[in-house]
């Protein structure tokens, strides 16, 4: 009997001091939080990855400070303000005791300028909104003018050729590349002010097509109507109608100035003819 209560005594003792200690934790954490808390402040905050947004600007998402209470701000809270900006696709916060605050960011690319209305916007892969463009700048981006909200297939394919565009960095030797389209099928692009049908999917072989003509329409110094390359086997070029008069006008003309060139000649050999016949006629007068 005595051991079973040796045995009992023992286990009631272990719990006892579990318990105890399990108090005495929590106790210490509580104090050690409640110092941090008042006696831990931010002593810096550092910003990597950001290209497009200053620290000024990403200082006032966050709503934190150097000097502020260090866990007054989780590092979830961060992250989810840091968030609520359209450029920041994902970023990583961390906290150290000695009041360093990190943040690695990863920003958004814009690709292309969505102009469907009055007011431009910097979009980016997804066809989400960045930021409005309040100035008028010379556009280096395609600019899309499709409206997202009626024709959302031709947009998120214009979305698309645009990545494209952005990855391979075409740029229009005079202007800017213009993307229109009602539907996927219809997606057009305007470069150097000529229309090129590009249609939808093999999108980087289309690009290539493009690149053999534009070459060899600088070669050829030849004005075009519009370029088509939605056909898989072959590319359709119409020229400028404009082209084909001048070229029979200039053919008019040198064939006008063959004829009077003729003429002259004609009547130059008669002029001789005549002075020849006449100096015949005083010398057998004579």
């Amino acid at each position: 009997m005595e051991t079973r209560k040796t045995k009992k005594s023992r286990e009631r003792t272990r719990r006892v001091s579990v318990i105890a200690i399990g108090f005495a934790l929590i106790i210490a954490l509580s104090c050690i939080a409640l110092l941090g808390y008042n006696y831990l402040f931010i002593r810096g905050i550092n910003f990597y990855g950001n290209r497009h947004l200053t620290n000024g600007e990403l200082l006032s998402l966050i709503g934190c400070s150097p000097k502020s209470r260090l866990f007054a701000v989780s590092t979830g809270e961060i992250y989810r303000r840091i968030k609520t900006s359209a450029w920041i696709k994902d970023a990583m916060v961390r906290k150290d005791l000695t009041g360093k605050v990190t943040v690695q960011i990863t920003e958004a690319v814009a690709i292309a300028v969505l102009q469907s209305g009055d007011q431009p916007y910097l979009v980016d892969r997804e066809g989400l909104r960045l930021e409005e463009i309040t100035e008028e700048p010379v556009y280096f981006l395609p600019v899309i003018k499709i409206d997202p909200g009626s024709s959302r297939e031709a947009y998120h394919e214009a979305i698309t050729l645009a990545g494209i565009l952005y990855d391979r960095k075409v740029m229009a030797h005079g202007g800017n590349i213009e993307l229109s389209g009602a539907r996927p099928e219809d997606i057009t692009m305007k470069v150097d002010n000529i229309p090129v049908r590009i249609g939808a999917g093999d999108l980087t072989k289309k690009l290539e097509k493009l690149n053999f003509v534009r070459d060899e329409l600088h070669k050829r110094n030849m004005a075009v109507e519009y370029i088509d390359l939605r056909f898989i086997d072959k590319i359709v070029v119409k020229p400028l109608k404009q082209e084909h008069k001048e070229s029979d006008r200039k053919t008019a003309q040198a064939a006008n100035k063959a004829k009077k060139k003729s003429k002259l000649q004609n009547v130059k050999k008669k002029n001789g003819a005549n002075k020849v016949t006449e100096g015949r006629t005083k010398s057998h007068v004579g």
